[in-house]
């Protein structure tokens, strides 16, 4: 895991020029108002805002007030100012005016001025004269001023900085400022209007949408994710045989034993092993990194990478790092010298040894042996920053070319050693290599101009579409991403002010909406998971999409639960097909009602599955919707309020709905359970949903809408032959054409037991797939009946009963 740490604009302490008005480079659409104002300062800087004034100026001005028992006061010369800022900004489109207090204390006719910011660009500005009431800063007295944002030329988008700014060269004297606000719009006129069509825009969804990274068994009782991944930086150096990882740049480029129940059975029982096992037992699928980069962990020793000793001295290390504790290594350094520079020319020796893809595939070999085998690996962890995080035996950048060459080394010998394997590939860290390589740097530089100029993940899916075409060989299965939004403190954050939390929840648009445009460095559309689609429909379309690592925010907050709750509603309407948080919820954190609220809501196993349908919000910014439908009648709609204000939602469902609908929730108050019902009239329902909340209402369609099964022919899925079965005996389908089928099995109660086979590729005409009578944990499957599911490339799924006997 990496999230770059790249420089943020920051207000430079100049004189800015009288009238300046510059425009932004984001202009963001706008969203309907909220009821609450924002207080800036009363008596001190409230809800988050920041004092960055380069104005001679005091927040504890007690002779001279409006109200309260301070006030601002601020010398008025050679253009400088007080300067309120707020981490994340608000919408200029949701509170737009401000409000304050005034006063010019013994200046006659003060020159002041108003400046609004995003980013350190001018927004707006002008003089305050014509808004302050009176129409002049008054002399020994107060007066209030309303400035509607829209008159300085900011009529919507985002603004964090509010200047009040000298609008002179000269020494004007001491002026005063009080009880400084903003203002909405006032309260939307009606309730928010959703719309669903169960019949439009169905995409199946995915379950493993609901994957996370690492994790506990522990946490894994708390929710059922059905895909969990090993990975991150430490992966990339693992040994196998010895069971250490290398943490990297992460800490000291340090070799430290796994701590293991059995060493002395090593190979056997490292920590994957135990991983891949315990996964599996969870009902699971494990998603292993595999080391590209040649190099692993030496033996079972801790070693790191740059000796102080060795290497002369350097900038810090692990006994500064950690306090001093006993068990601190003072000569592990960090590879920095003291001046700065990086440490060059050290020897990867020191903590490594060379590999290469046939040792990758005998770790492969060993797992299918001894873990009883994995499905799904990663070519490696974030390539493009291995000059930075592995820079001890990786310190050139990747290029194009690196990336394609280690996908040909090591790609055929994973899959010669086992054919059935799915590889995800690139491993890309976030925005910038989706376009550049590492040699590039960001930037549309030498490397990718010597590559047509076409963006580096393109790039990637056309040599690998141009490959299987040449060669007959799939190399790569599965296109793996990784995004963390870039705005001050919205991803690995437990930030939950307010200016900070409304980015968070409108930065979701990064993932789907074209004119959306990042609140962050990135400063344009991130268009994300349309872009990789549409790149992946072009070159490879074979392939599925993964978002292995993503992370809009901690554990605790409410705004970084929502934002994830909702996000997993993103993921399956737009069509990804894997997905992992970095990492794993703990346990009884308020994050797993995030995902709780899909895989297990009514605390009985429940679960939202089905497809993706038509819906549709009148204002995304404050309620998203989404609807699910279920194989059978089941209809899952999914609202989340985002404002910090109850939402009145009037919502009408096409072909209508039967019986009542039960309503699930979580809030600021309360975590996920039930909510009561509410009974629909015909199609149309209507709800009040409380500030900040997730809300599931389940439902049902009516008979005539829902479609009867497939019929069984259509496919030639014949289920079990024979029937009753036996272990080894198997289920029987045909396809009239080839495709990619999953097969899996579920108990009399609804619970899947059993994945047969995953998007596994068939040719056309009969097929069969035998069944060992066994669960995916291993365990042996009770006599019983149970149902067999087959789903296609056409998303149509069959279900037949089997009979076991043992």
């Amino acid at each position: 895991m990496h999230r770059p740490s790249l420089p943020m604009p920051h207000p430079s302490a100049a004189a800015l020029p009288a009238g300046a008005l510059l425009s932004t480079l984001l202009l963001l659409s706008a969203s309907a108002a909220q009821t609450a104002d924002l207080v800036v300062y009363d008596d001190a800087l409230r809800n988050s805002f920041e004092d960055w004034s380069w104005a001679t100026h005091s927040l504890t001005e007690s002779g001279t007030r409006h109200s309260g028992t301070f006030a601002v006061s601020m010398r008025a010369k050679s253009w400088e100012g007080v300067f309120f800022h707020l981490a994340g900004g608000f919408s200029a489109a949701e509170l737009d005016t401000l409000e304050f207090w005034v006063n010019g204390g013994s200046i006659v006719g003060a020159d002041l001025g108003l400046v609004l910011q995003w980013n350190g660009s001018n927004r707006g500005s002008g003089i305050i004269d014509p808004y302050v009431e009176g129409g002049q800063v008054p002399t020994q007295g107060w007066a209030r001023a309303r400035v509607p944002l829209a008159a300085l030329g900011v009529s919507g988008g985002q603004v964090d900085g509010i200047i009040f700014q000298a609008w002179s060269p000269a020494d004007q004297g001491t002026l005063y400022l009080d009880d400084v606000a903003l203002h909405g719009p006032g309260a939307p006129t009606g309730p928010i209007s959703v719309t669903i069509d169960p019949a439009q825009d169905r995409r199946p969804i995915d379950e493993r949408i609901y994957g996370v990274n690492l994790g506990t068994a522990a946490d894994f009782a708390a929710a059922p994710y059905p895909l969990r991944r090993w990975g991150g930086n430490q992966t990339t150096r693992y040994s196998w045989q010895h069971d250490t990882v290398n943490s990297g740049m992460d800490w000291f480029f340090m070799n430290s034993p796994v701590d293991n129940p059995a060493p002395e059975n090593l190979p056997n029982g490292g920590f994957v092993d135990r991983f891949v096992q315990e996964t599996k037992a969870a009902g699971a699928t494990p998603l292993v990194t595999l080391p590209t980069i040649g190099w692993t962990a030496k033996d079972r020793v801790k070693r790191w990478g740059y000796s102080v000793a060795k290497y002369g001295a350097q900038q810090d290390n692990e006994c500064l790092r950690s306090g001093w504790q006993f068990w601190c290594a003072e000569d592990a350094g960090n590879g920095v010298r003291p001046n700065g520079s990086y440490i060059t020319g050290n020897d990867p020796l020191d903590t490594s040894t060379a590999i290469g893809p046939t040792e990758v595939a005998n770790w492969v070999q060993h797992l299918e042996g001894y873990a009883g085998g994995v499905e799904d690996y990663a070519l490696d962890n974030e390539l493009m920053l291995w000059h930075e995080t592995h820079r001890d035996v990786h310190p050139a950048k990747v290029t194009y070319d690196e990336l394609w060459a280690r996908t040909l080394a090591y790609a055929p010998a994973i899959k010669a050693q086992d054919p059935s394997a799915r590889l995800y590939g690139p491993v890309t860290w976030g925005w910038c290599d989706l376009f550049t390589s590492a040699a590039d740097n960001c930037l549309n530089g030498a490397d990718r101009t010597a590559h047509g100029g076409v963006p580096l993940v393109e790039w990637y899916l056309a040599q690998l579409g141009a490959y299987e075409q040449a060669n007959g060989v799939r190399l790569v299965d599965v296109l793996d991403l990784h995004y963390y939004p870039q705005a001050p403190g919205v991803a690995l954050s437990s930030d939950e002010s307010p200016g900070t939390s409304a980015v968070r929840l409108r930065s979701l648009r990064e993932l789907y909406d074209p004119s959306y445009v990042s609140e962050s460095w990135i400063g344009q559309s991130v268009y994300l998971i349309p872009r990789a689609k549409a790149w992946i429909a072009a070159h490879a379309p074979w392939m599925k999409l993964a978002i292995t690592e993503y992370n809009w925010g901690n554990d605790d907050g409410l705004s970084s639960t929502l934002a994830q709750a909702e996000l997993l509603a993103i993921f399956g309407r737009e069509g990804v097909d894997i997905a992992t948080r970095w990492v794993a919820p703990e346990a009884g954190t308020r994050m797993v009602d995030a995902f709780r609220l899909y895989l297990n809501y009514d605390g009985a196993g429940a679960r939202v599955e089905g497809e993706s349908v038509h819906a549709t919000s009148s204002d995304i910014d404050r309620v998203g919707a989404y609807a699910v439908r279920a194989t059978g009648p089941q209809l899952f709609v999914l609202l989340f309020n985002k404002s910090t204000e109850p939402q009145s939602v009037s919502a009408g469902v096409g072909g209508g709905l039967v019986g009542p609908l039960w309503l699930y929730r979580f809030d600021g108050s309360q975590s996920l359970g039930p909510a009561g019902s509410i009974t629909p009239s015909g199609g149309s329902f209507g709800l009040v949903l409380p500030p900040r909340s997730a809300t599931l209402a389940v439902g049902a369609r009516p008979a005539s809408e829902v479609e009867l099964p497939v019929a069984l022919g259509s496919l030639g899925f014949e289920g079990a032959r024979p029937n009753p079965l036996r272990p080894g005996d198997a289920l029987h389908f045909a396809l009239p054409t080839a495709g990619v089928v999953t097969l899996e099995l579920f108990d009399a109660g609804g619970r899947r037991i059993r994945i047969l086979a995953r998007d596994r590729a068939f040719a056309a005409g009969p097929q069969s797939i035998a069944w060992d009578g066994r669960r995916d944990d291993a365990s042996a499957a009770s006599n019983g009946v149970y149902f067999a599911r087959l789903t296609t490339g056409m998303a149509r799924r069959l279900e037949r009963s089997v009979l076991l006997i043992r």
